[in-house]
Order: structure tokens, then C-alpha cells, then sequence
């Protein structure tokens, strides 16, 4: 017998022994009648032994109701486990589906799960996307309208819905959509901000663009990397070409100062700024503008921008002094010279510049256009031999007796036929470079560039 069974029978032993000895020292008592009420008599004894038996009921009712509320819920949360379990099977099930590029199955799927629970959030969302895969964007829309009704707490059903409102061509409903968000949410608004400039970018909205941009960079500089920085000044010159676009140059001009105050490198900036201070009449403002981002950056196009303007404006000379000075002058002597010859070869100064590509061509690595303007000078001269030769080191440099195959996938050329294209990864695409009956006919080139129609 266990040790816990003999201490229960003695317990129950004391309390009959000393139940009974109480009886026995209380006989008298116990026999006494006491009056209940009007003509009802009661032994004290047994007014005792009613109360006891009436607590023991009571007590047994008690416990009985509980067991069986336990019970009953036992089967309900039995039940809810049951249709639990089976509601994560078929949300399991419409992921893979999706996942597998099968939206129509998926969406079966999560009609019987949304029919047997119509407030399930998961199965809400994924339902949202599978009718978006399914191209139902108006049917998505309404759906999402729905369930961010039904769940006001939830920041992915907006950001969802944000996206069926773009794809069903409705970008202002999802412009407010990401405001709200971004002023609902403001210590995760990132994601919003991120998607309401990418909505502005393509819209050209730039002012707007730029602002939240601003907002980015202020309330989460430590999540913007260097890359999404530097697109502020990018649309900040933007803005500065919508100013220009409504002849506003002056304003324009603030602006693009502005972004080289930010960013000397931007050489998009030193062109506009020039052009503004020109059409502004501040000419000599304007060519110290594009000849002070040649000495900051070192890019060419500052330098054809002047030999274009001068050109096109008549006076050719004035362009050619600009870049003699340059080329005698500027640290980047090279870039200069091969600029000052191709200016010279548009002006029919041929033997001159000649000599300028000469000296430039044992400096330089890459240059197509370098040599084609040497071939073309000797050809017309009627140096054949020195045309061709540059005319072999221009399709050396262009590498086109090397690369005889294109992926038709992705366009990376190849000197051999590849089963796999090695930048795309694409099966059978590579393919001989040659073409048939499809040479358009060949024409003149117009004179282009900024200053065309300016003068």
C-alpha cells in the first residue's frame, strides 16, 4: 500500500474519531429540538447533517456544471483546431500553387478558405495577389477595399491595394494611399516614401519627387544607401529642367548651382547652367561654366557643347580660339586636342588636325572615332595604304572581326557560338551575326545638337 493511501485513510480516520467524540461530549445538545418556524421542530443533529448533505449537493452540482464546461469547450477548441489545421493546409497549398505560376488553381483554393472564414487575413492578402497574377485588377481592387475595411490595422493590405490601383492605370488613388501611409506610419514610412517617389518619378512629377526625397534622406538617413542619396540631386536637376522648359532661366540657373554645390561631378548640371547663362545673354558666364566642369570632371561632352555652340551660332573662330587655349592650357591636354581636331575636321582644316590626332592617338588606348577621323583625312588626301591601316585599327578597336556571335536574348557578343549564353544564362540564342534586306537606305546626317534653331 502506498505511503499516500495510508495517510489518506488515517485523516479519515481522525475526522470520524473526533466527529464522533464531539457527539458523545455533545449528546445532550445534538438530541435538543430547536425551532425552524412556526410548528416545525428540528434535532440539532440532524439541522447538521442536512446542511452538510445540502453543501455536499451543491458542491457536487458545481463541479459537475464546470466539468461539463470544460468539456463543451474542449470539443469547440477541438473543433477550431480541426478547421485550424485544414484553413493552414489550403493556405499552404494556394502558396505553392502561386508559387508555381498557377494563380487560377490558387485562387479556387482560397475561395473555400475565404468561404469557410471571411475574415482570414492571410488568405485575404494571398487572394489579393493571386487576383492580381490572374491580370483581374478591378476584381483585385474591390476585393482589397474590403479587407482593409475589415482590417484596419494591417499596413499590407493598403500597400496591396496601392498596387492593384497602379496596375489598373489609377495612380492617384495609390498616390494617397502611400501618403496616408507615410503619415499614418511615420516610423516606418520608408517603404511609402520609396513607392510614392518612384509614383512621381513616373509621372514626372519632380518638385514632388524631390521633396519626398528630402523626407527620405532626413527621417532615415542611416536605411538610404550613397546610390539613393545621390538621386536627390538628380531630381533636384529636374526640377531645374522643368524651370528651363518654361523659360523660367533664371530660376533654372539658381537651381543647377544648386546641384554642383552638391555634387561637382554632375556634368548634366554644368550644360544647363551654361545654356542658361547664354539665353540669358551672359555669354562669356556661360563658356566659363562648361570650360570649369572640363577642368572638374574631365568629360568631353562640356567640350563639344562649346564646339557645337559655336558652330551653330556662326562663329567658328571664336570656338576654335576657346579650344586652342584649352588644349595649350588644361591639364587634360589630350581630351582637349582630340575636341580642338574634331573641330578643325568639321571645318575642313584638315592637315591640322591631322597632326592634333596624331599626337593624341599614342596617348590614348580606345578611340574608334579617332581613328575613323585619321582614315577619313587620308582618304582625302588620296592616302589609301594610311586609310586602310586606320581603318584596321578602328575595327580593332571595335572588336568586330572578333565578336561574330549575339544572344538574341540579352545581345552580349561572343567570338564563338555558345550552347549558353554566359551573361544571361539564356539556352540556344546565340546566333551569326549577319543580316539580310534589312540595311535601311542611307542619308545625309542633319545638323544636330542643343543649339539647332536657337539662332
Amino acid at each position: 500500500m502506498r505511503l499516500i493511501n495510508v495517510l489518506f485513510i488515517a485523516i479519515i480516520a481522525f475526522i470520524l474519531i473526533s466527529v464522533g467524540y464531539v457527539y458523545v461530549q455533545n449528546s445532550l445538545v445534538m438530541g435538543t429540538e430547536i425551532v425552524l418556524w412556526e410548528q416545525v421542530r428540528m434535532k440539532v443533529s440532524t439541522l447538521l447533517i442536512g446542511v452538510f448533505l445540502l453543501g455536499f449537493v451543491l458542491n457536487l452540482l458545481y463541479t459537475g456544471i464546470m466539468e461539463l464546461t470544460r468539456l463543451v469547450r474542449g470539443l469547440n477548441a477541438s473543433a477550431a483546431t480541426r478547421a485550424g489545421k485544414r484553413l493552414t493546409v489550403l493556405l499552404q497549398e494556394a502558396r505553392d500553387l502561386l508559387a508555381h505560376g498557377l494563380p487560377g488553381q490558387a485562387r479556387q483554393e482560397l475561395e473555400s478558405l475565404l468561404r469557410e472564414r471571411g475574415d482570414h487575413p492571410a488568405g485575404s492578402l494571398l487572394m489579393g495577389e493571386a487576383l492580381l497574377k490572374l491580370g483581374a485588377y478591378d476584381e483585385a481592387v474591390k476585393h482589397l477595399e474590403g479587407a482593409c475595411l475589415a482590417h484596419p490595422d494591417s499596413i499590407e493590405f493598403p500597400y496591396l491595394l496601392a498596387e492593384a490601383y497602379i496596375l489598373a492605370r489609377n495612380s492617384d488613388a495609390a498616390t494617397v494611399i502611400y501618403k496616408r501611409l507615410a503619415g499614418d506610419h511615420p516610423k516606418h514610412a520608408i517603404r511609402a516614401l520609396r513607392k510614392l517617389r518612384t509614383l512621381h518619378l513616373e509621372a514626372g512629377r519632380w518638385e514632388e519627387a524631390a521633396d519626398v526625397q528630402k523626407r527620405l534622406v532626413s527621417r532615415f538617413a542611416s536605411e538610404v544607401n550613397l546610390a539613393e542619396k545621390a538621386q536627390g540631386v538628380a531630381l533636384l536637376y529636374q526640377v531645374g529642367m522643368v524651370k528651363v522648359e518654361g523659360d523660367h532661366f533664371k530660376e533654372a540657373a539658381t537651381i543647377f548651382q544648386q546641384v554642383l554645390k552638391e555634387d561637382p561631378s554632375f556634368v548634366p548640371a554644368y550644360l544647363s547652367l551654361g545654356r542658361c547663362m547664354i539665353l540669358q545673354d551672359q555669354e562669356p558666364q556661360g563658356l566659363e561654366i562648361w570650360l570649369e566642369g572640363f577642368r572638374t570632371t574631365g568629360e568631353g561632352a562640356l567640350l563639344q557643347e562649346i564646339e557645337d555652340y559655336f558652330i551653330q551660332s556662326g562663329k567658328p573662330e571664336e570656338g576654335l580660339s576657346v579650344l586652342r587655349k584649352v588644349a595649350a592650357t588644361s591639364e587634360l591636354a589630350t581630351t582637349a586636342k582630340f575636341f580642338l581636331g574634331k573641330m578643325l575636321y568639321r571645318l575642313e582644316i584638315l592637315d591640322e588636325a591631322l597632326v592634333l590626332f596624331q599626337e593624341v592617338r599614342t596617348q590614348v588606348v580606345y578611340s574608334p572615332i579617332l581613328f575613323f577621323f585619321m582614315a577619313k583625312i587620308h582618304a582625302r588626301r588620296g592616302r589609301m595604304e594610311q586609310a586602310l591601316n586606320e581603318y584596321r585599327q578602328l575595327l580593332r578597336n571595335l572588336g568586330v572581326l572578333r565578336q561574330r556571335f549575339e544572344c538574341t536574348s540579352c545581345g552580349q557578343k561572343s567570338a564563338d557560338y555558345l550552347d549558353r549564353c554566359d551573361a544571361c544564362g539564356s539556352w540556344n540564342t546565340s546566333r551569326f551575326m549577319f543580316k539580310e534586306n534589312e540595311l535601311p537606305e542611307l542619308h545625309l546626317r542633319p545638323e544636330t545638337g542643343p543649339w539647332v534653331g536657337m539662332f
